[in-house]
């Protein structure tokens, strides 16, 4: 893990000063969510894939990348990922947040 090296101009930071940086840093982080597509195969049954990784922020909105590299987004809600991949022919979009206790396969319409 790398440290930040303060400027030598600056006076020495007070005792303490690394723990709330550290708790701003962890208040501040964005929170890590799947897109999930979840769809029938050519058999009938069911199957699922992470389709993107993102981001989201503070103020609501969210970073979205695809896992093969197809897309970048940047939108004003991580569900908008959700319902972008549900707008596919016969593929179901939702969000899966690692390490939530809540039911992660909830469809987003």
């Amino acid at each position: 893990m790398a440290t930040v090296s303060l400027p030598s101009s600056l006076p020495d930071p007070p005792d303490g000063f690394a723990d709330e940086i550290r708790t701003l840093v962890e208040a501040t982080a964005p929170r890590l969510f799947a897109v999930v597509e979840q769809f029938r195969t050519s058999d009938g049954s069911h199957d699922a894939r992470v389709a993107a990784w993102g981001l989201a922020h503070e103020d609501g909105s969210a970073q979205v990348t695809a896992v093969d590299g197809g897309f970048r987004m940047s939108l004003r809600t991580p569900d908008r990922a959700a319902h972008m991949i549900s707008l596919r022919p016969g593929s179901v979009g939702c969000l899966v947040w690692p390490g939530s206790a809540t039911a992660p396969f909830a469809p987003k319409s």
